[in-house]
């Protein structure tokens, strides 16, 4: 339950009074989430933190599991702010924040389509898989927008930032402050900083995949019809690809049908959502990173035309074996 202010307003639980008059701030990180000036907007009636947040905070724990730290912390603090002006004013703040992008990063490659304004992000994977991104707009709404994703996922894993889901946005409360032009465009720049992870990934392990194609021309044909489906295109596709590895466990789960209603199910046949777990003695030389680029190269085609979202597993034998000995 919440607690009423001075000013007469219902405060959640979890701020506390800090540092400047009229200041509140969250409990757990002491950041301020309302200023004096921000409590004249709710002054008079109170705000919505009692038995709806009880509500909603099982759903909320469980997305936040699910997201990059940083995001799962800024959702967090969002959905802490009671009243969509504030968390408008949340979003200037953080355009304001938002460090310079590069003018020569601002080309036609880095524009993210479908935007009321012009918006440009840039994303790159460093060897450790993290993801660092830059971005910018002309609008300082949009900016802020385009802040909160830099923010939120820079530092994060590629595979965190290809596993996410756009439902955090109405988690956070912000699809209530933003209108359907907007939140479209927020939802371009999440789909953008997705396929330009994904093209990152695919760019580094490209040449590693190439080195074996000849190989996995050869070993294809030697595939087993058994393992070829036509009425599953695209799982067959990744069965076939990835015999260049020399698989002693290959094990693909297609997860298609559990999203079936997503707005990322385009693969062919609905085949759009899949986890893989291989176990070759050729990731023996490989970081975790290179053995996740070396799969997206090869499934190059498949990652670009139908799948939508892949977790991987990659192991060499003797990581097989030592988790198998636990």
């Amino acid at each position: 339950m919440g607690f009423v202010s001075s000013s007469g307003a219902r405060v959640p639980q979890d701020a506390r009074r800090c540092g400047k008059r009229g200041a509140w701030c969250d409990r757990t990180s002491g950041d301020v989430l309302w200023e004096r000036r921000s409590w004249v907007l709710t002054r008079g009636r109170a705000l919505k933190c009692g038995a709806r947040g009880e509500r909603s905070a099982g759903r909320r724990t469980s997305l936040s599991m699910q997201l990059p730290k940083n995001l799962a912390e800024m959702v967090r603090k969002f959905k802490l702010v009671p009243d969509p002006k504030l968390r408008y004013q949340q979003l200037l703040f953080l355009a304001k924040e938002l460090p310079p992008m590069d003018d020569a990063l601002k080309t036609p490659e880095n524009k993210v389509p479908g935007c009321l304004s012009t918006v440009f992000v840039d994303v790159t994977v460093n060897e450790n898989g993290e993801v660092a991104l830059a971005g910018d707009s002309d609008a300082q709404l949009t900016k802020g927008l385009i802040a909160l994703l830099i923010k939120g996922l820079s530092g994060a894993t590629a595979e965190e930032v290809l596993a996410l889901s756009a439902d955090f946005i109405a988690d956070s409360g912000l699809s209530v402050s933003l209108t359907p032009g907007r939140n479209n465009g927020f939802l371009n720049m999440l789909g953008t900083i997705k396929n330009k992870t994904r093209e990152a990934l695919q760019s580094s392990g490209r040449e590693s995949s190439e080195s074996h194609a000849a190989e996995a021309d050869a070993i294809a044909e030697d595939v087993s019809d058994d393992v070829v489906d036509p009425s599953r295109p695209v799982y067959s596709a990744i069965v076939r690809k990835l015999q260049v590895l020399k698989p002693t466990v290959l094990e693909i789960r297609d997860d298609s049908a559990s999203h079936a209603g997503h707005a990322g199910a385009k693969g062919l046949n609905g085949e759009s959502h899949f986890a893989i777990r291989v176990v070759s003695s050729m990731f023996s030389e490989l970081s975790v990173v290179k053995r996740h680029q070396l799969i997206y190269a090869l499934l190059e085609d498949e990652m670009r035309d139908s799948i939508h979202a892949l977790q991987i597993k990659a192991l060499t034998v003797d990581e097989h074996d030592k988790v198998k000995a636990l």
